[in-house]
């Protein structure tokens, strides 16, 4: 059987196919390094360690996984929707400043404040809460969101919220939590 012209355009493909796969092992090998920085900092990576100071079995990079989705679960009503409530008291901020921010009324945010129509802007909001993985505390995040960046043009992250810049801000927050700002 001979190859046809069909046979390079397989073989790039597959060679594209090795490549990517060797960059996304690579890409979750660092996360893997972050995230158990991260909790070794935090309060997962005290509770991991035995009474000697001495760290106890490694948990799965399922669990660390985990640890992320955990880390935001107080966003979320029982329901599994992220609430407008929620969100504005974890970020400091009025319901009436969030729902200026979403387009909405406060009103409609006190109403139905985990309505599906609001789970896609509030999901960059929870990609930012994530932060929350590293700061001590709601207090320090809260810090952090009010404190001018230089790498966000010595802006606030707050502002960025306000001008709707949602994606940039959680962007920046996920660089961080993967050591890769800047």
């Amino acid at each position: 059987m001979q190859a046809g012209p069909k046979s390079g355009e397989l073989t790039l493909l597959l060679n594209q196919l090795t490549e990517q796969k060797a960059q996304m092992e690579r890409l979750l090998g660092r996360v893997e390094d972050v995230l158990r920085a991260v909790n070794f900092s935090g309060k997962a990576g005290r509770a991991a360690l035995a009474a000697d100071g001495t760290a106890q079995s490694r948990k799965s990079p399922l669990d660390q996984v985990k640890a992320v989705i955990e880390s935001t679960a107080d966003l979320r009503e029982a329901n599994g929707n992220l609430s407008a409530a929620r969100v504005a008291r974890v970020f400091g901020v009025s319901l009436s400043q969030l729902a200026q921010w979403l387009e909405r009324t406060k009103q409609a945010l006190s109403k139905t404040p985990d309505a599906d129509s609001l789970q896609e802007p509030l999901g960059y909001f929870e990609r930012v809460a994530r932060l929350r993985m590293i700061t001590h505390g709601d207090g320090e995040f809260r810090k952090w969101l009010r404190t001018p960046h230089e790498l966000l043009d010595n802006a606030p992250p707050l502002e960025l919220l306000a001008r709707r810049e949602w994606r940039t801000l959680a962007d920046y927050v996920e660089d961080i939590l993967t050591g890769n700002p800047g």
